[in-house]
Formats: C-alpha cells, structure tokens, sequence
C-alpha cells in the first residue's frame, strides 16, 4: 500500500499550530523571581502525602537531581515560573531533598552518573589508543617479539568490559597451576623436627 507523503505533518507544523500565547508556557510566567519560586516550591512540598511519595521514588532508586529537573520542568510546562528560574532554584530544591531524605532515614543518590567509571573509561580509551599504537609500529617496522604479544593481551583486555575489580576477582577464582602444585609438595613434605630440643627428647 503506498502511503501518501502529501498528508503528513510538515516540518515546524507543531510549532505554527494553534493561537498565540495559547499554551501555558507562551505566556507571561505567574512568578518572576527566585524567592516566590522558592517560596511556591516550599509551600507545596511541605504536604505529608506529597513528600512522602517523593521520599517512595527516592528509595525507589530515583536520583535527586533527575527529579528536581522534573518538577521544575513541568512547573515551566504549566506556566508556573520561566525556565531560567527554574535552574536557579535547582539547587535549593536539591538541598531541600536531601535534608529531608537524610531526616526519613532514605538512602539516596544525587545523579545517576557514575564519575568514577567515566574516569576510568576515558583512561582506558587512552591506554588503548596508545598500546595499538606502539602495535602497529611494532607490525611496520618488522620488530613483532614476545613484548608486542604481551601489549595485545594488555589491548584485548582493554577493549572488553571487564572493570578492574571484576578482573582482580577472576584472577583471585583462577587459581595459576604452579600453586596447586606447591600446595601438594608442601602437604607431602614431613613434619618438621621440633627446634632447640636434645636427641632424648625426639623419641
């Protein structure tokens, strides 16, 4: 069935549609300042119900700051406050949050961005960059050795996955051969002699 490209919406249609200043954010906002916007956001949230069920979605695993984006984000929505007032006010209501989960006792979480592992990403990107580098001149310059085995193992590792802690705890469970073998010359090996005794008292 062919499908006529006359009858679909055009680009910025959604836009044009409808009369000026008809949604709620078109017109001029209700509150134009940081304090009354403040003021507004402390008067609602002080409802038990209403913050309980923010206290249910932080320990639910919701991050502060995704919700704070949200509430302030519909308020601009419903014409309540301009967009600008509402990254201003962000952080208070961020504050705001975390006292009063700290107060109910809730864990909870400030973004769900894991700076860490962005770090240790970035270090890895570049680690690798850098050992397919020396790789490939390696492979150029006719000078492949045992060392540029040992730099493609260190960039297939780099290349997986696999975050430090879970490479230490496979290493940890792969116990190497030479170890279990040790273990057996140490369990057949006889007791030794007790030390600083005469030959009457071995027995």
């Amino acid at each position: 069935m062919e499908v006529s490209t006359l009858k679909q919406p055009l680009p910025g249609q959604s836009l044009a549609s409808g009369k000026p200043g008809e949604r709620a954010w078109e017109r001029p906002p209700q509150l134009n300042s940081v304090e009354d916007t403040l003021s507004f956001y402390m008067n609602s949230l002080a409802d038990d119900e209403i913050m309980d069920d923010f206290m249910i979605a932080l320990e639910s695993g919701v991050a502060v700051k995704p919700m704070v984006e949200s509430l302030y984000m519909s308020s601009v929505m419903r014409g309540v406050h301009s967009l600008d007032i509402g990254l201003l006010v962000a952080p208070a209501l961020m504050e705001f949050f975390a006292a009063v989960a700290d107060s109910y006792g809730v864990e909870y979480k400030f973004s769900n961005r894991d700076v860490k592992k962005e770090m240790e990403d970035k270090e890895r990107a570049r680690m690798s960059l850098l050992i397919s580098g020396a790789i490939e001149k390696a492979k150029k310059e006719g000078t492949v050795d045992k060392g540029t085995e040992v730099l493609q193992q260190m960039s297939d590792y780099l290349e997986t996955d696999m975050t430090r802690e879970e490479a230490e705890e496979a290493a940890a469970e792969e116990q190497p051969p030479e170890a279990v073998d040790l273990q057996d010359a140490n369990m057949e090996q006889p007791p030794a002699e007790p030390q600083g005794q005469g030959l009457m008292a071995r027995g």
